[in-house]
């Protein structure tokens, strides 16, 4: 009978294995979830999986594999059959619940000490206890794989999350805190709940400085009579979605622009140095730009204050000019009576008795008194210191004009600098370029102004060179000659014929000397209203002086703002240029050199920690082509008077 229900077990057995296998192979879903008892220590003593096997499809028949002990169904009446590892459920369509127990050590370890009032202490000591209180809960992760990266072999750890909370009377415990965590506190209890990542640091390779990731918990508080309820703990392996991942498909793109940013700022570096060598040029530039102007204004202010006495002596000039006019009118007039009387002389010489020749002279001696006293008058005006004046004021004129046209070419220079910078702001010297364009225009106008003075200076000199009374003085001593040779003749009369041809030649003479005095009474004519152009021309010239040295002075004090501006500049540039290369050596060559390297890196573990954390799909088996979910709970022993009271009694009894 036996053998017969052997038998038929057996072809039973085959059958539904046969029928199983020609069914459609159906991708099956396990949850699973791993209850672990732990004692006050955070020792393992008693580990319960319970699975969930989701029928989605209806099957009436799922292949599953477990390697748990004592396995029973905990809610319904499917019944399995098993093989070793291999399970057959008769699931008739329905989802599959059931447990078993294990030996395996779980992947997340769990160690507990106690303090107090900063010493540690054993579990069964504390208890009871009043004093500060510290709760260490350590967990420690198992589960290390070897794993390539960047070519390398390192350590990760499957990337658990560890969730712990209990529950905490307010009555015997205050001030309470929790590290990693947080506190809800409803006045009579505080829910106490903790995270942890234990080998999340090691994974990701940073050290504890650059941040620290939590592997243990620790709760304090001031406790009055201590006990500690019941601590549970939840452990998954999902510590992160895969579409969470979709962040790094940006951090590719921050990578790019790391590069740029290090490229830009070593641009910006070069630009700097090259701002800073620009700049100092350009100060030192200035400072000899400036000393030109100051030479300058120097030079103006010099030949405003000292052309006041070229001006005093036009216009003494212009005063006296018209008594010259009235002398060589005079003159004229004289040598116009001389003439005539000569003429006369000449032409009745003959026919006149001695005694009228007698007459005739002395009436030319006369006549030549007033002559040679008019010439003598005319002769007193030296007008050589004039003319040297002058030529003086001509010189000066023409000194500040070169240092006029040799400052219009270095302020174009120092504009063109400016404006063909690439590394000055024009915005910022829009205001110097508009000051130097003002200056230029400026010293150009009082460069023609100078000119035309010079020209005026030199007509006058000119017309003073031809009035010089120091040309008269051969006329005068040709008069005197006159005069002396006339009173010589005077005591023979016999020897006044003789002198009929001298007579003659001075009577041609005096003709021409005439001719020649009425042109001189125009030419001075003429040399009075050149002297009060010149005058007229003086005084504008004194007051272009006067307005030039104002701004000369304002261009001093312009030139000296915008030399200390230009070192202000300098000084600027250098301390950009020495910023920026800090900036770049201690700022962004740093990030980007941590973006480069640490975010890569951590880019890469990051990825295969998914990886790691996808492959951890169970604790006890799973089928190849199923789907699993797996989460531990450890739930640790209160820790009370009667608890350890009852632990104690075990003992006895065990021994």
């Amino acid at each position: 009978m036996n053998n017969i229900l052997k038998k038929l077990t057996s072809t039973l057995l085959l059958g539904t294995m046969l029928v199983y296998t020609t069914s459609p192979v159906f991708a099956f879903t396990k949850d699973e979830t791993v209850y672990s008892k732990l004692d006050v220590n955070g020792k393992n003593y008693n580990t319960i999986v319970n699975n969930h096997i989701i029928n989605s499809n209806h099957a009436e028949f799922i292949n599953d594999l477990s390697d748990l002990l004592n396995i029973i169904n905990t809610n319904g009446d499917e019944t399995f059959t098993q093989n070793g590892n291999n399970l057959i459920w008769s699931a008739n369509g329905n989802d599959i619940y059931y447990q078993g127990e294990t030996q395996k050590e779980l992947p997340v370890e769990c160690k507990i000490k106690y303090e107090l009032d900063g010493k540690e202490i054993s579990a069964n000591e504390i208890v009871g206890k009043a004093g500060t209180v510290k709760i260490i809960l350590e967990y420690v992760n198992k589960d290390a794989h070897t794993v390539i990266i960047n070519g390398k072999s390192e350590t990760l750890y499957t990337p658990f999350v560890v969730l712990c909370g209990t529950i905490i009377n307010n009555e015997n415990n205050k001030n309470i805190t929790i590290s990693s965590g947080k506190l809800i506190d409803d006045g009579t209890k505080t829910i106490a709940l903790g995270i942890a990542t234990p080998g999340l640091q090691e994974s990701l390779n940073l050290a504890k400085s650059t941040i620290d990731i939590p592997s243990s918990i620790e709760i304090t508080m001031d406790a009055k009579d201590f006990e500690l309820g019941t601590m549970i703990t939840y452990i998954t392996p999902k510590i992160i979605n895969d579409e969470d991942l979709n962040i790094f498909d940006k951090v590719d793109d921050i990578f790019t622009q790391v590069d740029t940013l290090q490229s830009s700022s070593h641009q910006l570096v070069e630009g700097a140095n090259t701002l800073k060598e620009g700049t100092q040029t350009y100060s030192e530039k200035f400072s000899e730009f400036n000393g030109a102007v100051k030479q300058i204004s120097d030079g103006i202010i010099y030949a405003n204050s000292n052309y006041s006495k070229i001006d005093d002596g036009i216009a003494t000039l212009n005063q006296k000019a018209p008594t010259l006019v009235y002398s060589v009118q005079n003159l004229s007039d004289g040598i116009g009576k001389v003439s005539g009387a000569l003429n006369t002389i000449n032409s009745s010489l003959s026919a006149v008795p001695d005694t009228q020749v007698v007459d005739s002279i002395n009436q030319i001696v006369d006549g030549i008194n007033p002559i040679i006293s008019g010439l003598n008058s005319v002769s007193s005006t030296d007008n050589s210191s004039k003319i040297a004046t002058l030529e003086g004021l001509i010189q000066l004129n023409t000194n500040e004009i070169k240092k006029l046209t040799t400052l219009n070419t270095s302020l174009e220079t120092q504009k063109n600098l400016l404006t063909s910078s690439a590394t000055i702001d024009q915005t910022e010297i829009a205001s110097v370029i508009t000051t130097l364009d003002s200056q230029i225009a400026e010293n150009t106008v009082l460069i023609g102004k100078l000119t035309a003075n010079n020209q005026a200076h030199q007509t006058t000199i000119t017309t003073l060179q031809a009035t010089d009374g120091t040309q008269m003085t051969a006329l005068v001593n040709g008069l005197n000659t006159i005069q002396s040779g006339l009173s010589k003749l005077l005591p023979g009369i016999k020897g006044i014929y003789s002198l009929k041809p001298a007579i003659n030649q001075l009577a041609d003479s005096s003709t021409l000397l005439a001719d020649g005095a009425n042109k001189l009474t125009e030419g001075t004519e003429q040399l009075t209203d050149g002297i009060n152009s010149l005058a007229d021309g003086s005084a504008q010239m004194k007051s272009g002086l006067t307005t030039l040295s104002s701004g000369a002075k304002q261009l001093s004090n312009a030139s000296n703002q915008l030399t200390d501006g230009a070192n202000t500049i300098s000084t600027g540039a250098t301390t950009l240029s020495e910023g920026m290369t800090k900036f770049n050596d201690e700022g962004i060559n740093k990030i980007c050199n941590y973006i480069n390297g640490n975010l890569r890196d951590i880019k890469v573990r990051v990825e295969k920690l998914q990886d790691l954390s996808n492959e951890y799909n169970t604790f006890s088996m799973l089928n190849e082509n199923d789907k699993g979910i797996v989460k531990f709970i450890l739930i640790t022993d209160s820790l009370s008077k009667n608890s350890i009271t009852k632990e104690n009694d075990d003992k006895k009894d065990d021994e």
